[in-house]
């Protein structure tokens, strides 16, 4: 037990360092998003931008537990308990993403999400079990290793074709005229949905009839992207103002809680080695 309490102690006081200089680079990301002007697409300079406009691409994928036609998923999956009652520590997360543009009334960007912070809302998001659970759940933890047995829970975040998109990043050269992003390929989108469809159970005779969309006009290798930089990179659907002040409140509680759990987690240290 006193080693037990000891650790507790010392995590105490590292989370609440952590926390503490956590705020403090929420109030960095806050002044970005109110320092950057929001620019139009066309007129968008080189170096950090702030761009608004809506989630477009020349074709989608399939999002596996939401079931909707997506540009991007990324979905996020950890254990709870078993049916032994032990608990699960592993976790998993899983991000496709096809070529995603934001295009407003004066052009569009292509946009490299790798590395991006999403402030999206759970397009997906609740504990499944082996009883209620559809196969393309059951197909995406076994492929992280994960068990069916028992609660799992899952939350998944989608960028659709229309959604209303705000994003805070660094326009960039491409190298060589393009760069190589890992984006699904017009064939592996397609084959990845026909094989989220078939978990569904879908019969071949409306596989067949169902058709993809694809719209041409496209630049896939264009002269710039916008990317992760050195400053913040953020995709949300949120309003610029409404982000600042979620990231103020965050801020806040961050500076303010921090220092107290770690002068608490430090003074239960000090009482524990006996030197308080």
């Amino acid at each position: 037990m006193p080693l037990v309490m000891l650790l507790i102690d010392i995590c105490a006081l590292v989370a609440g360092l952590y926390l503490f200089f956590r705020g403090f680079r929420l109030l960095q990301r806050k002044r970005w998003i109110e320092d950057t002007p929001v620019s139009k697409i066309a007129a968008a300079a080189m170096g950090p931008v702030k761009v608004a406009g809506k989630a477009t691409g020349p074709y989608t994928l399939f999002a596996p537990l939401s079931e909707v036609d997506c540009y991007y998923y990324r979905a996020v999956a950890w254990n709870g308990r078993d049916a032994n009652d032990s608990e699960q520590s592993s976790r998993a997360s899983e991000t496709i993403f096809t070529p995603l543009f934001i295009e407003d009334e004066t052009g569009r960007l292509l946009i490299d999400p790798r590395g991006a912070l999403l402030e999206l809302p759970a397009q997906y998001d609740g504990q499944i079990s082996g009883g209620s659970m559809t196969e393309g759940g059951r197909r995406f933890l076994h492929r992280h290793g994960l068990s069916t047995i028992g609660d799992t829970t899952v939350s998944e975040y989608v960028i659709q074709p229309g959604d209303p998109l705000f994003v805070l990043g660094t326009l960039g050269e491409s190298r060589d005229g393009g760069r190589l992003i890992p984006y699904l390929s017009r064939e592996a989108a397609d084959l990845q949905q026909r094989e989220q469809l078939e978990a569904m159970g879908i019969p071949d005779a409306e596989l067949a009839g169902r058709t993809r969309e694809v719209r041409p006009g496209f630049d896939l290798n264009p002269g710039v992207i916008l990317q992760a930089g050195n400053g913040a990179f953020v995709l949300s659907r949120s309003d610029p103002r409404q982000l600042a002040e979620s990231l103020a409140r965050s801020a806040v509680i961050d500076i303010w809680g921090g220092p107290v759990l770690a002068l608490c987690g430090l003074g239960l240290l000090l009482r524990s080695l006996g030197a308080w």
